[in-house]
């Protein structure tokens, strides 16, 4: 009877553990990283009754297990990295795309338009020093929308660098975290008893790891759990090793460092985009990040002024007394932040060069014909075109780059999607399943709890009614 009564019992804490799992498995439906747990059950060891055989001594939960598919979570962490990775770069070149804001009426063509209209106002009356002082005014405009692209260039250059080395610092933290919990699951593991809940906590640290950098997780039938990044461990069970970077001094450039001074190999993930976009400039098929940008507006700033100044001083002032006179000035290793208007232009408007022959009239406008048709023809310019089509050239380039990574990141999008969905249909907690197998687990405890109540009336009649026959 004892035997009965001990596996109504067990089946009672069994069904009761079953409805406890159900429920924390509903809790956290909404849990972001949390996997759905089931109890592994087996049926306990059967008592030898001598001249009978093997009896059934009922059932024991021995473990609680969460449903995960490492497999679907290695496939999710190697897709997450090319995400983050081309969606840092959208955003980027989504900002360069404003900043030049072509076309629109802020744009270098714009400006470019308002300066040489003025010019053709002036070649009709070159004497007129309101047509002159508007000339003036449209370069002025011009270069100082020049300079504010060229400015904007390098604060978002920088606003890059900082992003790098905060994502740096949050790789640092993660590791920690990650290495913190596995001190504590290892702990919590000793007796065999899987600790689930923190195992979910580390997983959803690795699913932010994975978005930065490019990870690989390997776990070891001794329990250490390893990250590593480009071949080298990070996380080494308890054990951290750090990333820092450092600039180089030579060309401004900002690498990645692990603690010991070896180079990092960082593949994929935020900060790799991160990485292309503040050192790449397009060089011998390297990524166009925002250096071959703010390079290509320089090569566009000293061509254009050289070649205007070109022709610029070969014509003569109001005064005809002088030519050779520069219209624009530069100077720096970042010539369009520096662009202006020459010292002499600034000082009196005269000195536009407007007059072809210096014995002419006050009216002649020679030179200035020239730097109109200048612009279309592209002649004396250093790069070979003209300003327009090499505005329309570097354009051209930042909208390929920048549908390039909005393809790219809706490609790799559509694939993690897939991934988090099968991730969820393994691992997801669904309300029907879990209120079926509720229903399943009350059942098989009021089954239980009867059975408790049928051998207590067995033995309740056993005892009340022992020792009555034949009286």
């Amino acid at each position: 009877m004892d035997l009965g009564f001990s596996t109504a019992v067990k089946g009672l804490m069994v069904s009761q553990k079953s409805l406890y799992i159900t429920s924390h498995n509903i809790a956290n439906a909404n849990t972001e990283g949390y996997s759905r747990q089931v109890g592994a059950q087996r049926a306990t060891s059967p008592y030898n009754i001598k001249g009978i055989g093997f009896l059934g001594t009922g059932t024991e939960i021995y473990n609680v297990m969460r449903i995960r598919d490492s497999y679907v979570d290695t496939k999710y962490w190697n897709e997450s990295a090319s995400i983050g990775e081309w969606n840092v770069k959208m955003d980027v070149l989504t900002e360069l795309e404003k900043l030049f804001g072509e076309p629109s009426d802020s744009s270098i063509r714009k400006y470019m338009d308002e300066f040489y209209t003025s010019l053709s106002n002036m070649s009709k009356n070159p004497s007129d020093s309101s047509c002159r002082e508007l000339v003036r005014e449209s370069a002025m405009a011009l270069t100082s929308h020049i300079n504010e692209i060229g400015e904007k260039l390098i604060d978002l250059r920088e606003e890059v660098g900082f992003s790098i080395d905060a994502k740096v610092r949050d790789v640092n933290s993660i590791a920690q975290q990650i290495a913190n919990l596995n001190k504590q699951i290892f702990k919590n593991e000793l007796d065999g008893k899987l600790a689930n809940d923190l195992r979910d906590k580390r997983d959803l640290l690795v699913d932010e790891l994975s978005k930065i950098v490019n990870v690989r997780v390997d776990e070891y039938d001794d329990g250490k759990f390893r990250v590593s990044i480009g071949g080298i461990t990070i996380v080494d069970h308890t054990d951290v090793s750090v990333l820092k970077l450092k600039k180089d001094s030579s060309n401004g450039n900002i690498d990645i460092y692990w603690g010991n001074d070896s180079k990092a190999k960082v593949e994929s993930g935020e900060l790799k985009g991160l990485l292309d976009l503040y050192n790449e400039d397009g060089t011998s098929n390297s990524y166009r990040g925002i250096k071959y940008y703010q390079n290509r507006l320089n090569s566009f700033v000293i061509g254009f002024a050289n070649g205007f100044n070109s022709m610029h001083r070969e014509g003569y002032g109001l005064n005809k007394t002088e030519n050779g006179v520069n219209f624009f000035k530069y100077s720096g290793d970042n010539p369009a932040i520096m662009l202006t208007l020459d010292d002499k232009i600034m000082e009196d408007l005269a000195n536009i060069a407007a007059a072809k022959n210096p014995s002419g009239s006050s009216e002649d406008n020679g030179n200035i014909l020239s730097l109109i048709s200048q612009r279309n023809t592209g002649e004396r310019f250093d790069f070979n075109s003209t300003p327009d089509d090499f505005v329309k050239s570097m354009m051209s380039n930042y909208s390929v780059d920048s549908i390039q990574a909005k393809r790219m990141y809706e490609f790799q999008e559509l694939i993690l999607e897939n991934i988090e969905y099968k991730r969820s249909s393994i691992s997801g907690v669904s309300y029907d399943e879990e209120m079926a197998n509720m229903i399943k687990y009350q059942k098989t405890y009021i089954a239980s709890a009867r059975m408790i109540n049928t051998l207590d009336e067995i033995i309740d009649f056993t005892v009340s009614n022992l020792g009555l026959i034949g009286r």
